[in-house]
């Protein structure tokens, strides 16, 4: 009898426990949602300016990279620039200008169908070699390939 009764005991204290988890996480979700909302309005988080959209991106960069930077990044392929950069300024672009919490860049892209922040960066970097080297951006084509890409994975 003391064993059934422990056992309900235990089955109730989890089902409690479980139901406060619940509640947390609701208001976690809400907290997040309102942050994420005030963020896509906002022209700076912690005092990191946020780009609008992707040629205010290549103004940003234009800014803090010094001229020799960009003669290297020249004599890369696109490839070679975009695989080097990616765990660099890739990653600062993913944390600074909040393509993973949301910022109105994030929603620049979910507005276009780019929904994952390393397809944000990819496009980021791929646009701004080709801004530098006077080609076409493709734009429209870069966001094709990653949801092509996404589509498949479901798939």
């Amino acid at each position: 009898m003391k064993v059934r009764l422990t056992i309900l005991n235990l089955i109730l204290i989890l089902t409690i426990f479980n139901q406060d988890m619940l509640a947390q996480n609701k208001r976690s979700n809400k907290e997040q949602e309102q942050k994420y909302l005030e963020n896509i309005k906002k022209d700076s988080i912690d005092g990191v300016y946020i780009p609008t959209d992707l040629k205010d991106c290549f103004k940003q960069i234009d800014s803090f990279w010094a001229d020799s930077i960009k003669a290297k990044v020249r004599k890369m392929t696109k490839n070679e620039f975009t695989a080097n950069a990616h765990f660099g300024l890739g990653m600062w672009m993913r944390n600074n200008w909040r393509l993973w919490g949301g910022s109105r860049l994030s929603k620049y892209f979910n507005d276009l169908g780019v929904l994952h922040p390393d397809d944000m960066s990819g496009i980021i970097l791929t646009s701004y070699y080709r801004y530098l080297m006077g080609q076409d951006i493709m734009l429209e084509e870069q966001i094709s390939y990653y949801k092509d890409y996404w589509k498949k994975k479901k798939q």
